[in-house]
């Protein structure tokens, strides 16, 4: 009987559609049916999808899951965008095609040469190509807003990689604790280790009674004896520095707040540092965003 009823609905049924149905199923997106056939296809194309969308393809090799949570993510990308009114049409795409072909001095019989070499098809390159335009538009417009890089991100990242740069230079705001140097004894960071706990505490170790605490707001690098400003190069924000001896007395400087002076060098590193860092956010961002918007989706995988 089931045999019969299959055998009615292959009767009933257009041929692309049967060749659908007979075809492995490796997803289903709410009504959207990915099947092995589509997989492969993309999968052999890899190399030809690089080269004309290197963001969306990055990697150099893909695991067949990978890329069906590639071609999930895409359904889900556009099903969002076109919640929003966001919708790439036909025209768009050609549009940015023609515009492609005027920049690389191409015509349309050129095109289909390169992308017959390449092994992919020109209706697939039209969806590659509407698919990064709809990556773009979902980067900018759904991501982008929920993504900041601050003032104070971009001084450390740009610390932190040119950190032996000898022009580098901070202010700090700072507090010196003090004691007598006889106070502390021969293993100063007993000294340090006793004001960490002093900062949890409120209880301060026995034999630093003679403690004395300052302010030092806005002091720069170049005005610092050497051996703080050492002491200080190597301490982050919210920590305090290693025990140093000045005039008979031991000093660990807390550091509320260490400022990059924003040189020529860091200005002109400034713009690619930002975009670099909004792109490591983005991508974290967008990991979570998916992880969460599966929750609102019908999605089976059998693959």
């Amino acid at each position: 009987m089931f045999s019969l009823l299959f055998a009615l609905i292959l009767g009933s049924t257009p041929v692309a559609a049967q060749e659908k149905l007979l075809d492995k199923i490796v997803a289903v997106v709410n009504g959207r049916v990915f099947s092995l056939s589509e997989l492969t296809r993309v999968e052999a194309t890899l190399p030809a999808r690089r080269e004309i969308s290197p963001f969306l393809y990055a990697k150099q090799t893909y695991k067949q899951p990978e890329i069906l949570n590639m071609m999930v993510n895409t359904f889900i990308i556009r099903d969002k965008l076109g919640a929003q009114g966001y919708v790439i049409g036909d025209d768009a795409v050609e549009s940015r095609i023609r515009m492609t072909e005027e920049k690389l001095g191409l015509n349309r019989d050129s095109l289909l040469e390169f992308l017959r070499m390449k092994g992919i098809t020109y209706e697939e390159y039209f969806e590659v190509i509407r698919e990064a335009m709809e990556y773009n538009l979902f980067s900018t417009r759904i991501i982008g807003p929920l993504v900041s890089v601050t003032e104070q991100e971009l001084k450390n990242e740009f610390y932190k990689r040119y950190s032996d740069n000898k022009a580098l230079s901070f202010t700090y705001n700072l507090v010196d604790f003090s004691v007598p140097e006889d106070q502390a004894g021969k293993d100063t960071a007993l000294f340090v280790q006793a004001l960490k706990d002093y900062q949890i505490t409120g209880r301060l170790g026995f034999g630093f009674s003679d403690l004395e605490a300052s302010p030092l707001d806005g002091m720069k690098e170049d005005g610092l004896a050497p051996a703080i400003a050492k002491a200080l190069g190597q301490t982050p924000e919210g920590s305090f520095t290693p025990a140093v001896v000045i005039g008979g007395r031991l000093h660990s400087f807390f550091v509320k707040n260490k400022d990059l002076v924003e040189s020529q060098a860091f200005l002109q590193n400034k713009a690619r540092l930002e975009d670099e860092l909004f792109s490591q956010k983005s991508s974290s961002l967008m990991s979570n965003w998916f992880d969460r918007e599966y929750a609102n989706y019908y999605i089976k995988k059998t693959l």
